[in-house]
């Protein structure tokens, strides 16, 4: 395709350019660096005038621009025009060379698209309306890649205008040129238009024409006409417009973002448009296209998608036509369907979502395809440090021209936090790419991931579940690799510290992410073969979570399972771990003589095996048994010696749990204070430990004692105390406790609506999960209830708060 021919402003002399080349150099020469750019800033700081470095670029090399960037180039320089000028060209007496006309094409099209099924955006709109009413934002721009609803989403803005604001609207479904796209506008906004104009004088009569405003300028698709670094005449039109423009503002959509001076960025506001929220992508399935489904399908299905909007239409609409109305989401799967290559209408031509992405993809070379694959295998933002771990020759403006591209989405650095520029790949670009790329590069990208993310292992303590990201992103690309014992090891392996400092696993445990958790031994026994160590451990290590979360059938065959092929296996210690967890379960579920039968054959064979820590636990876990049968002169010395045991191996989490067990043992025998002292032994090294389930024990029992004591003020806090933290982990059978205690206490202090509340909620949920408290919340509840039969009225407490 033919070039167009760049028309002629007013341009430097041979001399002139070489008295500026002169200048350019004897800055260098005394450290100034007069580059194109610095020039630039010059202008912006010294003038309210603002040029582009290219154009600054263009008069260096001869060629025309306009005479306000001549005057003030030669300004910020220290130049006299007419040094650098023909001064009979610059004189405003003297007649200008007849520009030749811009070439037009095509009759522009000013029709917005129509919007027909829309669901949501509202967070993204409002952004967009504070953007509008921000006197110092001037531009405007969504990106995105193809299929987003960058264009659905202008259309949505401009609805909710006010009349105060007049909207035009261009859709660059071809490349038009400035001349006729200028004339256009200059015809709506009522102002002269001269075909002599070159593109320097048209530009700046759009400027001034805009100023009349208030107007509100679309310009859809631009990407046509304004690539991400080429210099282009609408590029200049934009950054004219940044530099002088008032009272309107321009909206623009586009796939690439345009680049400009740092100067005039902070006249830009930028909206990276993503895919649809999860709920309003659900709306859009049922309610625009009729589809069916559960919560959870209706979630799988959209999520699968990227949540992309032309996606779902399109994949929505043949499922509509092969099945009818009303279908339920899951009959996609009957379809054998590639998402990518479902046909549909979009911008007036049959095709499909991959061609969509692939018109992005297509722009790129093939050295930044093969990078844009590599870095797909990654599913978190990056840095630079990240992307070269992938691809060391990968540069920053790389990342960042793949950000215009909308390949990447950018986020800028924050100084103070001292957070470098991340990118990240939209989900669904990801997938794309992920399906065009060759099975090995994927394989050597999450190779050389996974020997970043294990390079950059932060070292306990770690505070939060983000200071794990290192070892869960390893996790996954160990996983996605097939390299299941190292996956398992990430989890598991001790890193020095102790309690939740442990491993990570301990970490998850302890602080309450049994479901997190639960989900990465899950892809453990999914790939890894049953006799390797990792598949029987994850298996017991699943029963643990699922005990946790109250869930006690479905952790029974979890341990069960491991039981069986460690035997199978001839894995005594696994036999005795199994058989150990197995014992927890029948405890909860109160078969007291059966976890007694479990917990004694884990014992014995942890102590043939030599394995110290397997036969304190058995010791603790017998001791409990018999507390629970109410023989607590018998159970004691059971907690003793594993108490003993786990001072002596150094176990600071075993210790903690001996004691809270001695103190359960001294409440129950009357021994209130003893018992406190223990509980309160116990708080202190589990919150030293970062054992969150420790502390929330602790404090529900010293509650417990308390209203023992009869100190019903202090229990209740103690007891409201280890609630909060038991629902922050999901600690259910100790919730349920929690509310049947604060029953209790509530009935004891004369407030039995408050009291009838509680025991409701610890009733509902012993009944779920199927514990022995069910039995203690209904005669409770009949207490309260034969209260209320008396005197239905609030009782004076209550009244009071």
């Amino acid at each position: 395709m033919p070039t167009q021919q760049r028309t002629r402003g007013i341009a430097a002399t041979v001399a002139g350019q070489q008295k500026l080349q002169e200048t350019k150099a004897a800055g260098k020469e005394d450290g100034t660096r007069l580059t194109f750019e610095c020039i630039a800033d010059r202008i912006s700081r010294n003038s309210q005038t603002s040029v582009d470095p290219r154009t600054i670029r263009r008069f260096f090399n001869g060629e025309g621009i306009d005479r306000d960037y001549v005057l003030a180039i030669c300004t910020a320089l220290g130049l006299e025009v007419t040094e650098i000028v023909d001064p009979n060209e610059w004189h405003p007496n003297k007649s200008r060379q007849t520009p030749q006309p811009v070439a037009t094409s095509a009759t522009l099209n000013t029709t917005p698209p129509t919007v027909d099924e829309w669901q949501g955006r509202q967070t993204e709109i409002s952004e967009l309306q504070r953007a509008l009413g921000n006197d110092n934002i001037r531009l405007i721009g969504i990106t995105a890649a193809g299929g987003y609803g960058k264009s659905a989403l202008a259309v949505k803005l401009t609805e909710q205008l006010t009349l105060d604001w007049r909207v035009l609207w261009v859709s660059f479904t071809q490349a038009y040129g400035l001349a006729q796209f200028g004339r256009w506008l200059l015809e709506q906004l009522g102002q002269p238009y001269d075909e002599k104009w070159d593109e320097e004088t048209l530009i700046q009569q759009m400027v001034q024409g805009l100023t009349q405003g208030p107007c509100l300028l679309v310009l859809d698709n631009l990407e046509t006409v304004v690539t991400a670094d080429a210099d282009s005449v609408y590029g200049q039109f934009l950054s004219r417009w940044l530099a002088t423009g008032r009272n309107s503002k321009l909206l623009l959509t586009s796939r690439e973002k345009p680049s400009f001076t740092p100067n005039l960025l902070r006249r830009c506001h930028w909206l990276a448009l993503q895919g649809l929220a999860e709920a309003d992508a659900m709306r859009l399935v049922t309610v625009d296209y009729g589809l069916t489904g559960t919560e959870s399908e209706l979630a799988r299905f959209v999520n699968q998608m990227g949540r992309h909007p032309l996606l779902m239409q399109l994949v929505c609409s043949l499922m509509v036509e092969q099945f009818g109305a009303g279908v339920t989401v899951t009959a996609a799967t009957q379809l054998g369907l590639d998402l990518f290559s479902v046909s549909g209408y979009h911008r007036d031509a049959e095709t499909s979502v991959g061609e969509v992405v692939a018109a992005s993809l297509a722009r790129l070379s093939p050295r930044l395809g093969t990078l844009l694959k590599r870095l797909s295998v990654l599913r978190i933002a990056f840095d630079l440090s990240l992307a070269q771990g992938l691809a060391a020759e990968v540069t920053e403006p790389e990342l960042r021209h793949l950000a215009r591209l909308s390949l990447l989405q950018e986020s800028p650095p924050e100084p103070l936090n001292n957070k470098p520029r991340q990118f990240q790949l939209l989900p669904l670009i990801q997938m794309f790419v992920q399906q065009q790329a060759d099975s090995e590069v994927l394989r050597v990208a999450h190779q050389s991931a996974l020997a970043y993310f294990l390079a950059h292992l932060p070292s306990p303590p770690w505070k939060s579940l983000d200071d794990l990201t290192a070892y869960l992103e390893a996790f996954y690309h160990a996983i996605e690799l097939g390299q299941f014992e190292q996956a398992y090891e990430i989890l598991t392996e001790e890193r020095g510290g102790e309690g939740k400092n442990k491993s990570v696993d301990h970490f998850l445990h302890l602080q309450g992410f049994y479901r997190q958790e639960a989900e990465l031994y899950k892809q453990v026994v999914a790939g890894s073969q049953r006799e390797q160590k990792c598949y029987r451990n994850s298996l017991n290590l699943l029963g643990n979570c699922y005990d946790y979360l109250g869930q006690y059938e479905k952790a029974i065959a979890y341990h069960q399972q491991c039981h069986d092929i460690s035997e199978e296996m001839g894995d005594r210690q696994g036999v005795a771990m199994s058989l150990s967890n197995l014992g927890v379960c029948y405890d909860y579920l109160g078969q007291y003589e059966k976890a007694i039968a479990y917990h004694q054959q884990s014992h014995d064979i942890n102590e043939e095996i030599g394995n110290r820590q397997g036969v304190a636990s058995s010791l603790d876990n017998l001791g409990l048994c018999y507390h629970s049968l109410g023989r607590y002169e018998e159970a004691i010395p059971y907690h003793q010696q594993s108490l003993t045991i786990e001072e002596e191996i150094g176990n600071r989490q075993g210790v903690a749990l001996s004691l809270v067990n001695l103190g359960i043992c001294y409440k129950s025998l009357g021994q209130y204070e003893k018992a406190i002292a223990y509980h309160q032994q116990c708080h202190d090294i589990s919150e030293e430990i970062g054992a969150w389930q420790g502390v929330a024990i602790s404090l529900h029992n010293i509650g417990e004692t308390l209203i023992k004591l009869e100190n019903y003020s202090e229990a209740e806090t103690k007891i409201q105390a280890s609630l909060v933290i038991s629902q922050a982990i999901n600690f259910k059978s100790l919730i349920a406790h929690s509310f049947q205690t604060l029953a209790e206490i509530a009935h004891q202090t004369n407030q039995p609506h408050l009291a009838l509340s509680h025991c409701q909620a610890a009733l509902t949920l012993s009944q779920e999960l199927g514990i022995p408290l069910v039995k203690d919340c209904e005669e409770l509840l009949a207490k309260i209830q034969a209260t209320l039969a008396e005197n239905p009225k609030p009782y004076n407490n209550e009244e009071k708060s």
